[in-house]
């Protein structure tokens, strides 16, 4: 008999598929080259949304969570946030020339149902202070379309007990984690600094910019196409979101995240995508914040922009340029996915960002006139899930003219006052001690095609049983290494970040080496092979690490490890 993950997988790949032909969510794609769109729009021709923070509501007993962890639970509630998320399928506005389309979202129980925005609530929050947050999965059982309404929510970059981290299965240890429609689960995330069970926490490793996300074991690739994505922002007393206190950097309104994701989106409004694609899969429009190429009015002044890469499989290498996509305009990289760096790294002109990784960056408007419209736009040579031509030191680019602009800046006013600024020196950083790299076990992971699937040494995802079995609170190196063929794999490690201690033998460039940087994701171009250095601290039990092309993914590239204690 068909378990319940088979049975899934054979309806989504066709083997079961009633509703496939009479659906054009589940159609396959048209015979058209990937660059040119099923509907041209006009562009810049709507407000970038902003996705507001989730209510607080009144504490609730955290009754979906496991036995064990009520204790815990038990412990943070008094100073807990309580915050109710509703996962539903709903009709919104991808574009002011498209009908409404229908997606699967996150949205606060306190925002009316006919809310327009796709992206999930924004946190915003302090570390230390812990939230509870209750999913209820209101979802049809019998929905039309790609996607499986089973769901767990991951929090990416998080450092919290497995059971908290969006398992993407039920396995023991962690139990009942997938919710079907009708099903709520409550999660801690406690934003405790790493080494707190010992009494060493260490505020070197606080992150910043972090974001959740469904993680349905097979299924992730589809569900996160239709929506179901968030960011979630952290503060601490030295980047405070308060432009006169800390570091003094730009907050408030002018502290901005943008997700960035391509779908393919047909005449009707309706999302196209292919189960079976292998690969990965590229969309045809570029969204920012659930939006179809929106616009944004800046002040001239600074602006923080935190950038995340949401696509299933899509890179990009940004610029921002003017109206003929020249004369790049300086960019000023404050964070990668770890949260801040070590140092400002000023007047850089690029960046290059694989799927889940995050650059925060400051511009500066006010060098500007009124009027001057800027544009954000994407420089990189891509045409297949296979992944960007050239490698990860030099990634090919696109003529100036086939770039592809996804949001425009427009400069507006006089000026203003502006008391933010680009500190030189961030968050401390130490070096990872030779003590501690001499220590380490060192364990390797190679990534390849197989059967045209996609494996990890040679293995498809056993979620039932780990491939490494780490101590916690001992040092490992772990060696990924990218089997070749020219496909490109951004690899992502749950749990913990990783310290980069090299990248094909060589000392890492500044924005992912140890000493200046964190990171919770490491790309891998063909044939690559980079050391990082991970020390579990705090939480034993099952984990998972695999590639963020989420079609590689949800096709095998992944691999569980188990946390033990000494």
């Amino acid at each position: 008999m068909l378990d319940r993950r088979q049975a899934m997988r054979l309806a989504a790949l066709g083997g079961i598929a009633p509703l496939a032909h009479a659906n054009p969510l589940n159609c396959p794609f048209p015979d058209n080259d990937d660059d040119q769109p099923l509907v041209r729009l006009t562009p810049f021709i709507q407000p970038l949304p902003f996705p507001p923070p989730p209510t607080q509501v009144a504490p609730f007993r955290p009754s979906a969570l496991c036995e064990q962890h009520l204790t815990e639970m038990g412990s943070v509630a008094s100073k807990a946030q309580f915050c109710e998320i509703v996962e539903e399928e709903a009709l919104v506005s991808l574009h002011p020339e498209l009908p409404q389309t229908p997606v699967w979202r996150y949205r606060d129980t306190s925002v009316p149902e006919d809310s327009p925005i796709l992206a999930g609530p924004t946190f915003v929050v302090r570390m230390g202070n812990p939230q509870v947050v209750r999913f209820l999965n209101r979802l049809p059982s019998d929905h039309i379309g790609f996607g499986v309404p089973h769901l767990t929510t991951h929090f990416h970059g998080g450092h919290m007990a497995p059971v908290f981290d969006g398992f993407p299965e039920n396995v023991p240890g962690v139990p009942h984690v997938v919710r079907e429609p009708g099903e709520d689960f409550d999660y801690l995330w406690a934003q405790q600094d790493v080494g707190f069970s010992t009494g060493n926490p260490d505020p070197d490793e606080r992150p910043s910019t972090q974001w959740y996300h469904d993680h349905l074991l097979d299924f992730t690739g589809p569900n996160v196409m239709r929506g179901l994505a968030g960011f979630y922002l952290i503060f601490d007393e030295l980047d405070t979101g308060n432009e006169m206190t800390g570091l003094r950097l730009p907050s408030g309104p002018f502290d901005i995240p943008l997700v960035i994701q391509d779908k393919r989106i047909a005449p009707d409004g309706t999302m196209v995508y292919q189960p079976g694609d292998f690969d990965g899969f590229l969309g045809d429009q570029m969204l920012v914040n659930g939006a179809i190429d929106p616009f944004l009015e800046v002040k001239r002044r600074k602006y923080r922009f935190r950038v995340l890469n949401g696509s299933n499989a899509r890179m990009y290498k940004l610029r921002i340029t003017d109206e003929n996509n020249r004369n790049p305009k300086p960019i000023h990289v404050i964070a990668t996915d770890g949260g801040l760096l070590a140092q400002t790294y000023r007047n850089r002109r690029t960046i290059f960002l694989g799927m889940a990784e995050r650059a925060e960056i400051i511009i500066d408007f006010s060098k500007f006139a009124p009027g001057t419209e800027l544009y954000l736009t994407n420089f990189c040579s891509q045409d297949s899930g296979r992944g960007p031509d050239g490698d990860f030191e030099e990634v090919k680019e696109v003529d100036k003219d086939d770039a592809r602009k996804i949001m425009k800046f427009v400069v507006t006013g006089g000026a203003v006052r502006d008391r933010s600024q680009i500190p030189k020196k961030l968050r401390p950083l130490r070096p990872v001690p030779k003590d501690a790299i001499d220590a380490a076990v060192h364990r390797h992971f190679e990534f390849e095609r197989k059967g045209g699937a996609w494996a990890v040494n040679g293995e498809f995802i056993d979620i039932e049983h780990p491939s490494a079995r780490p101590k916690k609170g001992k040092p490992e190196i772990w060696h990924f290494e990218n089997g070749g063929g020219g496909w490109w794999h951004p690899i992502h490690v749950h749990i913990e970040l990783g310290r980069m201690l090299s990248r094909n033998g060589a000392r890492p460039g500044p924005l992912e080496r140890d000493g200046n940087a964190k990171k919770d994701t490491f790309n891998l171009s063909g044939g690559d092979e980079v050391e990082v250095f991970f020390n579990f601290r705090d939480f034993t039990g099952p984990s998972v690490f695999h590639c963020h092309n989420i079609e590689h993914e949800d096709h095998f590239m992944m691999a569980r490890f188990d946390i033990e204690d000494c």
